[in-house]
């Protein structure tokens, strides 16, 4: 069995209304917990996360009946979620994951429930849903039940920030759970406008970039073709341009099909590296302005990576 998660679309910003409830965003990684006589919990592309995981077998324990859950795991530091750990988590060798869940603590934070024995509720309203969730799933040293807060969005946003958090995630109450789509009843609210981008090529690097690059090219798609969007050279540091430019290396071919792009020195590279990046608005001819690296984004697939996110609010 596979169920994709229900996803948000972006707000430009904060709200308060009776009609819905707030939550932290995690930044960790999204996944599907299912708990019966075995246990799995899956990404959002089905890829089994427990064995990179294993503290989150206690989950097993800490449920009443069989059940399917939709939560995040994520990885603190210095009490604030922490993505690079979570992603170095997920992609660490075998040999390295005991240690790095004694190192490295994973914690799974559950904020909806699928399906209850053999009866699915994704017909009924969040509220009910959460209220099933507390009687079927209690806390353990690995496993956490998300907090909300109801109406107070603004003030919620502004201390949630103050916490370290990226935003919040503000959800109807009467929603339902849409599986796979991003909805409206679910807003995504950040500290940052930011999109995916995929990485489509970079420039040469001068001075003290010699050994790295100037700037990333930056692409959406637009359909089947890639627009490229702009390009970024700020919010690297050294460790970041070095092991990059390497990467980078591997993936160069000679041209890549890039609408709007206008040419200039640049190297080409196969369109599967995606990076979050964070920028100021959109200019009417589709570039990035000011925009600034924030992360590489492994945990997501550059063919979600469309114009659209641009305008999806």
């Amino acid at each position: 069995m596979f169920i994709r998660p229900m996803l948000a679309k972006r707000a430009e910003k904060p709200f308060s209304s009776p009609d819905w409830i707030f939550e932290a965003k995690w930044d960790g990684i999204r996944a599907i917990a299912f708990v019966d006589k075995k246990l799995s919990i899956r990404s959002r592309y089905n890829k089994e996360l427990l064995n990179a995981f294993p503290e989150l077998e206690e989950l097993k324990e800490l449920v009443s009946e069989s059940a399917i859950l939709d939560g995040e795991i994520v990885v603190l530091h210095e009490g604030r979620p922490d993505f690079q750990l979570a992603i170095e988590r997920l992609n660490a060798p075998q040999e390295r994951i005991s240690y790095l869940s004694r190192r490295f603590p994973a914690s799974y934070v559950v904020f909806d429930i699928l399906r209850r024995n053999k009866e699915w509720l994704l017909e009924r309203p969040l509220m009910e849903r959460r209220r099933i969730l507390a009687e079927v799933l209690r806390e353990g040293r690995h496993v956490a039940i998300a907090d909300f807060v109801e109406e107070e969005g603004e003030a919620y946003f502004k201390a949630a920030l103050e916490l370290g958090f990226e935003g919040i995630v503000a959800k109807h109450r009467a929603s339902k759970y849409e599986p796979g789509k991003r909805s409206e009843s679910w807003l995504k609210i950040k500290r940052i406008r930011s999109v995916d981008c995929i990485i489509a090529g970079f420039t040469p690097g001068k001075g003290a970039r010699g050994e790295s690059f100037g700037a990333l090219l930056l692409a959406l798609y637009e359909g089947k073709a890639l627009r490229y969007v702009g390009k970024v050279g700020t919010g690297f540091d050294r460790a970041t341009l070095l092991s990059l430019r390497e990467r980078l290396e591997k993936l160069r071919v000679a041209e890549l099909a890039l609408l709007g792009y206008e040419g200039g020195e640049a190297s080409f590279v196969k369109p599967e590296l995606v990076a979050e990046i964070a920028y100021d608005s959109v200019t009417r001819d589709l570039r990035l302005r000011m925009p600034r690296f924030v992360r590489l984004r492994s945990d997501k697939a550059a063919k979600e990576c469309t114009l659209e996110q641009l305008f999806s609010g």
